[in-house]
């Protein structure tokens, strides 16, 4: 990546960082297209892409940790480890999917992300979820944090409306719930792909900061 690209990236991350801070999810759907158009493959930008979703992960952590006493450590602990074993099989996706697939299996998920992302009504208030919305809501939150491994960052809204409308989480709940979540999945994917030449450092440098 140029000079200018690392510039236009690190101005866009910026702002989409704080966006995604704030609503929980949605900064991949700009920042991994982005990385493809100014020149990674679309594997390099997922990866890559990891160091700046575990940053603003942790920032936003930091920054809700008053709130964290909202939110029943049952109910994040089963997401954190769901998300460890998922995230010890996505780097063998990443490393293995042939780069034009990757690059139209995106665009089609980010696609279909768009109605997803504009449902209503759920997440106002906390509820008891029952045994069958659990276990269909537990498979889909699987299924939610396997697409977000491997795709993009921004496919964790989808992790989100898995939260709040099967599994019965408040908006906060699942916001923050979905960060410990993803704390874990991108420490964990990064490490899978740390050797497979995937990572390109000065984005990462500039995502980071």
């Amino acid at each position: 990546m140029s000079i200018l690209g690392l510039v236009i990236f690190g101005l866009a991350g910026f702002f989409t960082s704080i966006l995604s801070g704030i609503a929980g999810a949605g900064g991949g759907f700009i920042m991994t297209p982005l990385g493809i158009f100014l020149g990674l493959t679309p594997a390099q930008a997922v990866s890559t892409g990891k160091f700046s979703g575990l940053s603003v992960t942790i920032g936003s952590l930091f920054g809700m940790k008053k709130a964290h006493g909202r939110v029943s450590k049952a109910r994040i602990i089963p997401v954190m480890v769901l998300a460890a074993v998922v995230g010890l099989a996505v780097p063998y996706v990443i490393k293995t999917l042939d780069s034009d697939i990757y690059r139209i299996a995106l665009g089609i998920i980010l696609l279909l992300m768009i109605p997803i992302i504009l449902v209503k009504k759920v997440g106002i208030e906390s509820r008891r979820p029952s045994m069958i919305q659990k276990i269909f809501g537990g498979i889909l939150l699987a299924f939610a944090l396997t697409l977000q491994g491997v795709f993009s960052g921004g496919l964790g809204t989808l992790v989100n409306i898995v939260l709040m409308s099967m599994l019965g989480m408040t908006a906060l709940e699942a916001n923050i719930t979905k960060r410990w979540s993803q704390l874990i999945l991108n420490i964990t994917i990064i490490l899978g792909v740390l050797g497979a030449g995937l990572i390109v450092w000065p984005v990462v440098l500039v995502g980071v900061c």
